[in-house]
């Protein structure tokens, strides 16, 4: 059984509205639960683009993974030139492209496309990308870096801002950093954040 909630997150003075469904499953029975919800990590980089609305302002932006695409939609409300939403098919966009309506996004200002981790993204010039709670699965984190270094390498002046959740200190993206020639740090966030097992990461190339 499928329960579809629409919820309303205000994030400092800008309300955006996102579509959770709970239970859905997928034609082979098996469940679609990890990018139907709103996770802290999403949250938590809705926050900080609120605190740095200067970051998105009048820049094009790619939101990978989206999910129910909270941060990718702030930033179209904190009038970013233009926001692509994406996710592994069309399925996994089917609540992002209802909250866009709900959301009142004029339909110019945002794109929504199929984009597997791994490759290349080829629509348009990035300035932003923005990723919450990619880095969920091992099994994952090369190609998501990877995804990303194409970018950059296009549009050496982008920047990533990518939240996760530590879930085990064994899974670390370090390697596959070096590998494809980028550079990380940690963004220090306010101690009044909500969860502090989230982490924010700010990634360039070397």
């Amino acid at each position: 059984m499928t329960k579809t909630t629409v919820k309303a997150f205000v994030v400092g003075s800008t309300s955006v509205v996102v579509q959770e469904e709970l239970g859905r499953v997928d034609d082979s029975g098996a469940g679609l639960g990890i990018g139907w919800y709103v996770w802290p990590s999403a949250i938590k980089l809705a926050a900080f683009l609120d605190r740095n609305r200067h970051l998105v302002h009048a820049k094009r932006v790619l939101e990978l993974g989206a999910g129910t695409a909270l941060p990718g939609l702030l930033a179209a409300k904190l009038s970013a030139a233009h926001v692509t939403l994406t996710d592994k098919d069309e399925a996994d966009l089917c609540n992002a492209r209802d909250a866009v309506l709900l959301n009142h996004i004029p339909p110019s200002k945002v794109t929504l496309t199929p984009l597997v981790w791994g490759q290349d993204f080829a629509g348009g010039s990035i300035d932003v990308i923005l990723a919450a709670d990619c880095f969920y699965n091992a099994h994952d984190f090369e190609d998501i870096l990877a995804t990303m270094a194409y970018v950059i390498r296009r549009n050496p002046h982008c920047v990533v801002y990518t939240t996760y959740q530590l879930r085990s200190v064994h899974y670390t993206i370090q390697p596959y950093l070096a590998r494809w020639k980028l550079h990380a740090k940690e963004v220090p966030c306010p101690a009044s954040d909500d969860d502090v097992s989230v982490f924010l990461v700010e990634i360039r190339g070397c």
